[in-house]
């Protein structure tokens, strides 16, 4: 019964360590594209839209 509780534990800890990793990478992707997106010129569109906004200035 001990050897069963303690590989349903690892495997909840592997499972919580995904979740884990997962969240993160998302949370560091979305960081480094709105850096990229304001080192660009742009902003995040009005309304919390997730995309990146850069206005073309027309040539004169």
């Amino acid at each position: 019964m001990k050897m069963k509780s303690r590989r349903f534990f690892k495997a909840l800890l592997l499972i919580a360590a995904l979740v884990g990793a997962f969240y993160a990478g998302m949370r560091t992707q979305a960081y480094l594209y709105e850096d990229l997106c304001l080192d660009l010129g742009g902003g995040k569109n009005p309304g919390s839209y997730p995309i990146c906004v850069i206005e073309k200035v027309p040539a004169r």
